[in-house]
């Protein structure tokens, strides 16, 4: 099971930083953030079949399911209006972080 885990996060880390690459977006430069991210997208892709937003409820309907497979069809607008999405895994230019927003 651990194999397969780690077989996973390192298939996801790969998808990830492709589609940083061909988007706009980046990944959060806060490691532990998308550690843990990356952690709940692989354990939903080994229960689930899919990569699945951590962040997101799974209903079992394919259809509605579609949506929330990362990177989710919410993230564009989330990035647009608060600067990242809401997993907080894809950041886009106008993010600030905590030491930013003086967290």
């Amino acid at each position: 099971m651990e194999d397969t885990r780690e077989q996973e996060e390192n298939k996801i880390r790969t998808l990830l930083n492709e589609y940083t690459v061909r988007s706009h977006y980046k990944l959060n430069p806060d490691d532990k953030i998308v550690d843990r991210v990356v952690k709940g997208l692989a354990m939903r892709t080994i229960k689930f079949g899919y990569a699945y937003c951590p962040c997101r409820l799974v209903t079992g309907d394919k259809d509605r399911d579609r949506k929330i497979i990362c990177p989710c069809v919410y993230h564009e607008e989330e990035i647009e209006r608060d600067g990242e999405c809401h997993c907080n895994l894809f950041v886009g230019d106008n993010y600030q972080g905590k030491d930013e927003k003086g967290e």
